[in-house]
């Protein structure tokens, strides 16, 4: 007995001089990477986010997502217009799903303690690990096809490597050494604290806009226009254009897709604004860089593959994913040409490496912290992402066609609600008001217990917001289930629908019925969240001292953060 009590001593995460434990606090409920983030650790500007967002829009999953709204049948102006309206409502739910993190700095697993409760939080916080692995998966895949792309580059004859895998394995040797190569040289930057993302952020955004905006110059001159699908989207891609009220609803559904692309990245957005130095650093940067970079990538995107379409019209499919365009100018080109597709495959390489390991591996190991926050930090639980997404196969999923896949791109179903409910909750029924403290409590003593942990009037509100898209749902996912012309209309509103049900639910059961300690704050600053030079006044904010340890007998000036609390 007592040599398993040192193993299990030994897999517990280290403590750090750091790590607060106030009286009356779980200690498995906490660790350094989910307390409230200490001054040293928040180095994040609003250019940290406009690099962050730069990458999550500009790689291979933002260039190819157009692809899905000319699959509905819109021309490529109408689906312009999709993206921009998607794409502005994404950014109004970035921003107001990050005031938690940049306002407290604590991450998405704790966010939802108040919400849900200590223990209803569990529920969300798996659905949104599950989220990570696959997608740490899918996007390690779409890496290693970008690494396939620069090692042909350097040796063409790797694209003709003899293919000594079974057809069941549902990828070529090449794919396989590429998959494996990219995975691998992902493992060392998991290491890296992501306080530390700053630069590398910056540096490979600017090596991507350059790489995008360069190809899109090449492709237009190239065409000498903007090709075919410019004007005659429909015959291109072979659907028919919808007319009438069904196009009105092609853009309905359109505008939920985009919505549903990022609505993982929407629901943790704590993870990353908690980093934030000031907590107005996150809000124009996001509203204004969203929209603008997805918007643009998208038209890129669209646009590139028009032109492919008209100088290689011997290829069968169109050429929506980079990779598979750098193969063709490769195969159709010279010398030059395959200089050109090596630097422009690097940067797609590094761009791969800034969505996955910032936007999948590290937010599961955040969430993972969450979950068992004795034995995993950060960068255990990146590093069983990582493990888990290797597991998974994703070959498997991408390459063939998959039930699971079509569940996972519908998943906005179950994240609108909660998205909605967890703003609705923060910003209405908390009027921005925290108690620290209560959130690392699992006992009746943290007003954040609720009933034996979970707090039901959320419970009722995501329940609410998702049955009435369940139908439609269920059809989407099995084709011989048929369901009525009403369910499929709201299940092509799902994201925003779900949204305001559950919000608007939550609201008025939380009035109704209201919860205990609203408008309560810590007496005092706990975790030493909002740093030395300041101090804490509960009710008011952060106010500027003009000494390390008293405030100036003048009035107080409240600084950015007291702002947004009032």
């Amino acid at each position: 007995m007592s040599t398993l009590k040192s193993i299990i001593k030994k897999l517990e995460v280290p403590t750090h001089n750091d790590e607060v434990n106030p009286d009356g606090t779980a200690h498995w409920l906490l660790n350094r990477d989910i307390i409230p983030l200490p001054p040293n650790r928040r180095t994040w500007g609003p250019w940290s986010f406009v690099g962050l967002w730069m990458l999550t829009a500009v790689n291979i999953s933002g260039w190819t997502s157009a692809s899905s709204l000319l699959a509905l049948g819109l021309n490529v102006w109408q689906a312009m217009v999709v993206v921009i309206i998607g794409e502005l409502l994404v950014a109004a739910c970035v921003v107001g799903n990050g005031f938690v993190g940049a306002m407290y700095h604590i991450p998405f697993p704790v966010y939802n303690r108040f919400v849900w409760g200590i223990f209803g939080s569990i529920l969300p916080l798996l659905m949104r690990i599950m989220l990570s692995f696959v997608w740490y998966a899918c996007q390690l895949w779409f890496g290693g096809q970008s690494v396939k792309v620069v090692i042909g580059a350097i040796w063409p004859s790797f694209y003709t490597l003899p293919n000594t895998l079974p057809p069941s394995a549902n990828m070529e040797l090449n794919d396989f050494i590429a998959f494996i190569i990219f995975t691998v040289i992902s493992l060392p930057l998991i290491y890296i604290p992501p306080e530390y993302y700053r630069k590398p952020f910056l540096g490979a955004s600017i090596s991507i806009t350059i790489t995008a905006f360069t190809i899109l110059i090449w492709a237009l001159a190239k065409e000498h226009g903007g090709g075919p699908m410019l004007t005659a989207a429909s015959q291109v891609s072979g659907v028919v254009a919808p007319t009438g009220s069904k196009l009105g609803w092609a853009f309905v559904y359109g505008i939920n897709t985009v919505i549903g692309g990022i609505c993982a990245g929407i629901l943790n957005q704590s993870d990353y604004t908690r980093f934030a130095v000031k907590p107005t650093d996150q809000i124009w940067s996001q509203a204004i860089i969203v929209p603008v970079a997805s918007s643009l990538t998208a038209f890129i995107g669209i646009i590139v593959t028009s032109c492919a379409a008209g100088f290689y019209p011997d290829v069968k499919e169109l050429l929506w994913a980079p990779y598979a365009l750098l193969t063709q100018i490769q195969f159709h080109g010279g010398p030059g040409a395959r200089a050109a597709v090596f630097f422009g495959g690097c940067a797609f390489v590094l761009a791969q490496f800034g969505i996955n390991v910032a936007g999948n591996a590290i937010s599961g190991g955040i969430d993972l912290s969450g979950l068992f926050p004795r034995f995993l930090n950060i960068r255990r639980g990146a590093y069983l992402t990582s493990i888990v997404g290797v597991a998974i196969c994703p070959w498997q999923l991408l390459n063939v066609p998959s039930t699971f896949l079509t569940v996972l791109s519908s998943f906005s179903v179950f994240l609108g609600p909660l998205t909605g409910c967890m703003i609705a909750d923060f910003i209405i029924v908390r009027n921005w008001k925290l108690k620290l403290t209560d959130l690392y409590k699992a006992n009746d003593e943290s007003i954040y217990f609720f009933y034996r942990g979970v707090n039901p009037r959320v419970v009722i509100a995501w329940v609410m917001g998702v049955w009435p898209l369940m139908p439609g749902f269920i059809a989407a996912v099995n084709p011989s289930v048929t369901v009525s012309e009403g369910w499929t209309h709201m299940y092509q509103l799902a994201y925003p629908a779900g949204f305001v049900i559950s919000a608007t639910l939550h609201v008025t059961l939380s009035k109704i019925w209201p919860p205990r300690g609203l408008g309560e704050v810590d007496a005092e600053d706990y975790f030493g969240t909002f740093g030395p030079k300041t101090e804490y006044i509960p009710g008011v904010g952060e106010v500027y001292a003009s000494s390390d340890d008293h405030l100036d007998e003048k009035e107080p000036v409240v600084n950015s953060h007291a702002a947004v609390v009032a």
